[in-house]
């Protein structure tokens, strides 16, 4: 139990907490593994036979010889009393009998062997106590069994220990999940060497207990933690709130679920923001009583952040906006003529935008914002078709282009001086009599194939013809009975030369 001082209710939790502890007792094996105590039988086994065979002869010698060598018995002589009579000997077994019971002796045998993979990787040895004396002399008999030919009782013992070995991993099963409980309950008491014990029984028994490994590494670490939060707390008491939340975390870096260091490091920050909260208000009320209306909205929006339900926080808020509103709206429109003067029609918007924003009932405000708005949108339609001439190719597009030229002359008319306004009026202007000015495109066919030009019409049938087209894109179709038509697409640009353009059906269908 690590001395650190613990929180009475930890105390009482951990007197409930009943550790898990199975009685160890170490068996003494035999010298060397299993599988090398199997693998020195066989020798011995043969030993023991060839003893057997010598004594086999010897009694042979002494008392069955004699039977045949020696005379009759005289009549006279009155014969030995008759033995006992024998046991019945056991029936003798085929060898598909035979046969049977060695794959099924062989196949208990082959499942003890994992079984015992199984327990050993356990560490049965150190908590199963008797009950694993008593399995390792069943596998041990099997064995034994077995080399005897003896197949029926080396199938009884092996049954019998995988029997008791089923029991012991049952049990191994029922240990590790009680110990990992009692290990969980013992880290939440605060009791490091508890939870170390519980958790080493369940390694002992499952190495790779993913939980009981993490749990083991927690609680090495818990008497630091503690530490730690006890530290916090008496820096709690002498009012030094970063210094302890420092070390809360420091506690939560080694131990993320400690309880105890969540629930100081949140009490922690709720007493920071408090008095950040407090210096702000202060700070705030000071620029309202200066004038100084921009530092005391930061103030107020600060708090309010922190806090946004305060009433005093958004009142405060309002009393600097409403301090700032006459400078703000004044220097708004200024501001806000200026950037109508140089054309610069989104900067105007955002100005007008906020003098609304302080006071939505200013006249000059709204006929602005509508002025500037108009003004923005128009130029924004002459800057892209300035910058995307070929939208002009398209006979709609080209007749709202005249349509735009009207209007921004009519409002170039009424603004008087404006440089980008005239500027753009005279580039679209050139730019829309390029697209209506049609230029000469040469067709050439073969007299019989039928050409027809999208956009234009039918052409008939011809050798050579020379059609008038505005810029744009083309397509030309040609068609002839017994042929498959042809199609190709051009496109007709301002200044440049086309080619002549060929249209003759020459795949026949």
């Amino acid at each position: 139990m690590t001395d650190v001082q613990q929180d009475p209710d930890q105390r009482l939790y951990e007197e409930a907490i009943e550790p898990v502890r199975p009685g160890f007792k170490t068996v003494a094996e035999p010298a060397g593994t299993p599988a090398q105590r199997r693998q020195r039988r066989p020798t011995a086994l043969l030993a023991a036979g060839l003893l057997g065979v010598l004594v086999f002869a010897a009694a042979f010698v002494f008392f069955a010889l004699p039977r045949w060598v020696a005379p009759e018995t005289p009549a006279s002589v009155t014969p030995p009393a008759p033995a006992a009579p024998e046991a019945p000997p056991k029936p003798e077994l085929s060898e598909e009998e035979l046969r049977a019971l060695r794959e099924r002796a062989e196949s208990l045998l082959a499942d003890l062997l994992t079984q015992q993979q199984r327990l050993t990787a356990r560490s049965a040895s150190s908590w199963a106590g008797e009950e694993w004396s008593r399995y390792e002399a069943l596998s041990r008999q099997g064995d034994d069994a077995y080399l005897a030919e003896d197949l029926e009782a080396a199938i009884d013992a092996y049954s019998d220990a995988l029997a008791l070995g089923n029991e012991l991993l049952a049990r191994s099963d029922s240990i590790a999940d009680a110990a990992l409980a009692a290990g969980r309950r013992a880290i939440e008491a605060g009791n490091s060497e508890l939870a170390i014990e519980q958790f080493d029984l369940v390694l002992a028994i499952e190495p790779d207990h993913a939980e009981a490994r993490a749990g083991r590494e927690r609680a090495e670490k818990l008497p630091e933690v503690l530490d730690l939060v006890r530290r916090a707390g008496d820096l709690v008491s002498q009012g030094r709130y970063d210094e302890a939340a420092e070390a809360y975390r420091a506690a939560l870096e080694i131990d993320r679920e400690w309880p105890a260091a969540k629930r100081g490091l949140e009490d922690v920050e709720r007493r920071i923001a408090d008095a950040r909260y407090e210096a702000l208000m202060s700070r705030g009320l000071q620029a309202l009583a200066d004038e100084r209306y921009d530092d005391a909205s930061e103030a107020f929006e600060a708090a309010l952040a922190m806090r946004p339900q305060s009433a005093e926080a958004r009142d405060g808020l309002l009393q600097a906006e409403q301090g700032a509103k006459l400078d703000e709206i004044a220097l708004a429109e200024a501001r806000a003529l200026a950037f109508e003067r140089r054309e610069l029609w989104q900067q105007a918007i955002a100005q007008y935008e906020n003098a609304l924003a302080a006071d939505a009932t200013l006249a000059f405000a709204h006929a602005g914002l509508e002025r500037a708005r108009a003004r923005a949108d128009l130029d924004a339609k002459l800057a892209n078709l300035i910058d995307n001439p070929s939208l002009l190719f398209r006979d709609d597009v080209l007749r709202d282009a005249e349509r735009l030229l009207a209007e921004a002359r009519e409002t170039l008319a009424a603004a008087g001086e404006q440089p980008r306004l005239a500027g753009q009026i005279e580039r679209l202007d050139e730019l829309v009599r390029i697209a209506k000015t049609p230029i000469t495109v040469q067709l050439v066919s073969d007299g019989r194939t039928e050409v027809t030009l999208y956009r234009v019409g039918r052409l008939g049938a011809f050798l050579t013809r020379e059609v008038e087209l505005r810029p744009g894109n083309y397509t030309v179709i040609g068609s002839r009975d017994g042929y498959r038509d042809v199609r190709q697409t051009f496109t007709v640009l301002p200044g440049r030369e086309l080619d002549p353009i060929r249209v003759i059906c020459t795949e026949t269908i």
